[in-house]
């Protein structure tokens, strides 16, 4: 991945040809005061490993995961509070998602639920906008894909001049969801999202994430790849890193393959992360997950494992 002064590069799929260097440093944020190791991340210190037997640890990776292509060295809770993350302030405490251009009712129906899902993950309100139109691209912001003919949008127009122009006062995180394919650059197949840290401002596309009207297999795919990506990059936005500790909704991902073998959840550093971040209590967050779950037809697994990490973290407790 390349770096860049501006932006940091939020993306899902890699052209195999693009250059490999370490990630970019995350940049200094507005935070709370904190001290280093105080007494709520004591107590996650000493329960976060609860939860470890609901996650398996990182193997090798295959020949075009992540890990095979960006040698990457994750990041600990411990580590976490030592880089002195962007945090939520008194102040900015919303996460809004704007959807821009034009959805279908299935696609309007997920970004409803991934604002649903965002909510019991990160302990913050969330706020859906009503759709917008895109309205008129300029020329130099947009190209069509010699090898597919898909109209593709250039991230910077969002990023440089659209979003910082809507961004709320009060915005924690301002996620602007588009239906059309993106692209950072000439030199760039495509990318998947694009934010950056110092506007709090970050775009990313639904198009790659298959049909969810084809069938309901291909609904829970469509469901499932929005809500990791959308949870996935809006840790990102709290100075979250990549995870390689175990397999994790954290971990990078390099294509659609890898990211259907990611989790739903954040592994027990991640965990222990969010619930130190967002002042979050660990059996609160896994029960409010496991009832959103519950709420979703066809999804039981997914409400018993965040009760019985719940129930795991209790009995690590007492």
């Amino acid at each position: 991945m390349r770096k860049n002064s501006a932006f940091i590069f939020i993306i899902f799929f890699l052209l195999l040809s693009c250059a490999k260097t370490e990630p970019a440093n995350q940049p200094a944020a507005e935070t709370e005061n904190r001290p280093a190791i105080d007494e709520n991340a004591s107590k996650l210190l000493k329960i976060k490993d609860s939860v470890a037997p609901f996650f398996q640890p990182m193997g090798e990776p295959e020949k075009y995961d992540w890990l095979a292509s960006f040698k990457e060295s994750g990041q600990t809770f411990e580590e976490y509070i030592g880089v002195n993350p962007t945090l939520p302030t008194a102040d900015r405490r919303t996460i809004y998602i704007q959807p821009l251009g034009e959805f279908s009712p299935t696609e309007l129906k997920t970004l409803q639920l991934t604002a649903d899902y965002m909510k019991a993950f990160y302990n913050l309100p969330v706020k859906m906008n009503d759709v917008q139109p895109l309205g008129d691209i300029p020329a130099e912001m947009q190209r069509v894909l010699p090898t597919s003919g898909t109209k593709q949008l250039r991230t910077a127009y969002f990023l440089e001049k659209l979003l910082p122009e809507m961004l709320p006062s009060d915005a924690a995180a301002f996620i602007c969801f588009t239906n059309y394919d993106l692209y950072p650059d000439e030199n760039w197949h495509f990318v998947f999202g694009q934010a950056t840290f110092e506007q709090r401002v970050g775009v990313w596309s639904l198009s790659r994430f298959g049909e969810p009207d084809k069938s309901a297999g291909d609904y829970r795919n469509f469901l499932a790849r929005t809500l990791k990506i959308a949870m996935h990059e809006t840790g990102h936005m709290f100075t979250m890193y990549h995870c390689t500790k175990y397999e994790c909704l954290m971990s990078g991902t390099n294509h659609l393959d890898e990211t259907d073998r990611r989790p739903l959840d954040v592994c027990p550093e991640c965990m222990a992360k969010i619930a130190w971040a967002f002042k979050y209590e660990p059996t609160t967050r896994y029960r409010n997950l496991a009832r959103f779950w519950q709420q979703q037809e066809g999804w039981s697994a997914h409400e018993k494992s965040f009760i019985a990490k719940a129930a795991a973290i209790e009995k690590a407790s007492k």
